[in-house]
């Protein structure tokens, strides 16, 4: 889903959103339920240098920043002291979301209680699921 719409994005698409950002001002999005993640591996942080070598780390210093705190976070390159390549995600969540997203990611790591998801609940709108 997230490829074709990245896909489906096209030079003139982003030229007529930028036109009209001009017209009408940026948009205003609600954040009530809503979790934005973006992908700056590609953003070029890595290859700064303000003259004293190559960059450790470049991307947001912590998660959760933002023109709405703990509603964004990124995917960001990082390379370990052993030179293995991977990524750093900083992630800001309510106090209740964290503690529950970190014991679906310790039961995924440590491969205990891994279950399909399911509903919450009769009716709900929630779906409930080990990552």
């Amino acid at each position: 889903l997230v490829q074709k719409a990245k896909g489906d994005v096209t030079q003139e698409y982003m030229h007529s959103v930028a036109d009209l950002m001009v017209l009408k001002g940026r948009p205003h999005f609600t954040v009530v339920r809503s979790f934005l993640v973006s992908d700056v591996t590609r953003a070029g942080f890595g290859d700064v240098d303000f003259g004293w070598g190559k960059a450790v780390y470049g991307g947001p210093a912590k998660g959760g920043v933002g023109a709405v705190p703990g509603v964004a976070s990124f995917y960001i390159p990082f390379v370990n002291g052993k030179g293995e390549k991977g990524l750093v995600i900083p992630v800001c969540l309510p106090a209740q979301a964290m503690e529950r997203f970190v014991e679906e990611l310790d039961s995924v790591v440590n491969n205990s209680n891994v279950t399909k998801p399911t509903k919450s609940g009769p009716g709900s709108g929630f779906i409930t699921s080990s990552l």
